[in-house]
């Protein structure tokens, strides 16, 4: 059980650097392409970048969701 929480927790920290890493491209991108947010149509390489970190950002959710230890956090409310 231990070990499983360990995993999930490293899977966890990875993801969270991978999506910090994907929102520092989309930000450099949109300073070196002059694209203001909340826009996310521009130039073909500012869109692949986005798409990139959006593609991630959807399916991040779902190492924590069947976590043990969150299911009896909710449990308990």
């Amino acid at each position: 059980m231990a070990g499983n929480s360990i995993l999930l927790a490293a899977v966890s920290v990875l993801s969270a650097c991978q999506q910090s890493y994907f929102a520092l491209q989309v930000a450099r991108a949109r300073l070196k392409y002059k694209i203001t947010p909340p826009a996310v149509f521009g130039s073909p390489e500012f869109e692949r970048i986005f798409r990139a970190h959006f593609c991630c950002l959807s399916g991040s959710g779902v190492y924590i969701c069947p976590s043990p230890v969150l299911l009896g956090i909710f449990g308990s409310c």
